[in-house]
């Protein structure tokens, strides 16, 4: 009997791989017809630019050949001479003489009757009486390729002069490189013209996608591209809405997670305040015992609330929604004001200068923006240089930027390390923990905040020792 479980089982399975078969079947039509539009432009582009290439080659073949395949005027001219002479010679009627004449020339030739009959009596060669049935006239064109053609001159009473055209005066000694040489000039021009139309025609929409880019990298999220590339190429017009659909799913995103940010923030800073407010009542029925605990809840519930507040500053730097203020600043001013402040927050054994020129020029900046960033860096120094630390704060003008160094003598970091000191959360020394006061988003709220600006950060050990952290201000 037979098994008709098993039979179904086989068309099943081959049903399932027909529908799988006839999925990519349909995924690869789809593709082809997606890459169709697109290649059959491009195929009749260089169809077109090939058939002008040969079709004005041609055209340049035959005006070469008409300038340049002719017998040279100063072989004509050396030919018309010698019909004189042999015309001189006839008319004197000395046969022998006008055979010695004939075999004394530079060229083979004859004199001939209208019969064609050699008039000198000479023996003529097999071949040349063969060619002379492709008898040419002095302003007739040559052939292309090197030969030895008769040219005939005519003569009073129906004689002709026949002479043999030597091949090394030949003009098509010469023609092929003017022919190779037309080749190039034409295919260059044609291409570069084509090149050029292309170029124009594929270039526009890049060029609107690639601004389109740039501004969404800069956080507007309301820059749409699918209008203005318009339909002319099918594929760009797709990848312009698709660009716009992305355009729009980032921006969903990026609200959500400011919308996220916010209400995290807010979740968190209520109870942290209402946790301050019950420390601050509790106080009041502590013994001086528990008051040692109550500090410090009161310094962890500070830092929660510091934390929260860095975190919701780098989010927005990060997220581009941070609408920055460029106004004239002067740095010297900010820089003696946080150099001040950190006189008291330093420790004992620390010293911090500052040598900023009140000449320097004013820079572009959010003045609160450069006040954190500067403040960030210095506090920066306080905490990780070390308790006998020289922090040094100066300021110079150079490449049409103004550069604020703050410099210490500590022991500076690993060149491994350099580049990760300005990602959030960074811990990179055994020194760098909670223990010291730090979060990790000290530096990073300084980069996005100098690149928010249009500047930069950079940051270097010293020869000596020490960590140099670079401000780079847009004048």
């Amino acid at each position: 009997m037979f098994n008709f479980q098993r039979i179904n089982l086989f068309k099943n399975k081959n049903s399932d791989n027909l529908s799988v078969d006839s999925k990519w079947l349909g995924h690869d039509f789809f593709e082809r017809k997606r890459q169709g539009p697109l290649a059959y432009k491009l195929f009749s582009y260089f169809a077109v630019i090939l058939l002008l290439i040969l079709g004005l080659q041609n055209v340049a073949e035959h005006a070469l050949i008409k300038a340049l395949l002719h017998v040279p005027s100063r072989v004509q001219s050396e030919m018309l001479a010698l019909s004189l002479q042999a015309e001189i010679m006839i008319a004197e009627g000395d046969m022998d003489e006008l055979a010695d004449w004939e075999r004394g020339q530079e060229y083979y030739l004859f004199v001939l009757d209208a019969q064609q009959n050699v008039l000198s009596g000479r023996e003529m060669h097999p071949h040349f009486k063969f060619k002379l049935n492709f008898i040419r006239s002095l302003d007739s064109i040559l052939d292309d390729r090197v030969n030895q053609p008769i040219i005939a001159v005519p003569l009073t009473n129906g004689n002709q002069l026949v002479i043999q055209f030597p091949h090394e005066k030949h003009p098509a000694h010469t023609f092929r490189y003017y022919f190779a040489l037309s080749q190039i000039v034409i295919a260059v021009l044609i291409l570069t013209v084509f090149s050029g139309l292309l170029a124009r025609y594929l270039q526009r929409p890049l060029t609107q996608l690639q601004e389109a880019s740039r501004r969404l990298s800069e956080g507007d999220f309301s820059v749409r591209v699918a209008s203005e590339v318009g339909e002319s190429v099918k594929e760009f017009s797709e990848l312009a809405k698709d660009f716009d659909h992305m355009t729009h799913r980032i921006h969903e995103l990026a609200e959500k997670q400011k919308r996220l940010i916010r209400d995290v923030s807010h979740e968190l800073k209520t109870p942290l305040a209402r946790h301050g407010l019950a420390l601050h009542l509790l106080r009041r029925n502590l013994s001086e015992e528990q008051q040692v605990m109550a500090d410090r809840l009161e310094r962890e519930s500070d830092e929660m609330n510091d934390l929260v507040s860095e975190i919701l500053e780098f989010s927005r730097l990060e997220n581009a929604s941070y609408d920055p203020q460029l106004v004239p600043v002067q740095l010297e001013a900010l820089c003696s004001l946080h150099v001040l402040e950190a006189q008291h927050s330093k420790l004992p054994g620390q010293t911090i200068s500052c040598y900023v020129d009140k000449t320097l020029p004013l820079v572009m900046a959010d003045s609160r923006l450069a006040s954190r960033a500067i403040k960030n860096v210095i506090g920066n120094a306080i905490k990780y240089a070390g308790k006998d630390a020289v922090i040094r704060v100066s300021a110079y003008e150079a490449d049409g930027k103004v550069k604020l160094e703050i410099a210490d003598d500590g022991c500076g970091i690993s060149p491994l390390h350099l580049k990760r000191i300005f990602d959030p959360f960074t811990r990179i020394e055994d020194s760098r923990d909670k223990l010291s006061g730090g979060n990790g988003l000290g530096l990073a709220i300084v980069k996005e905040s100098m690149a928010v600006m249009k500047g930069s950060v950079i940051a270097e050990n010293c020869r000596k020792g020490g960590l140099r952290i670079t401000l780079l201000f847009v004048i």
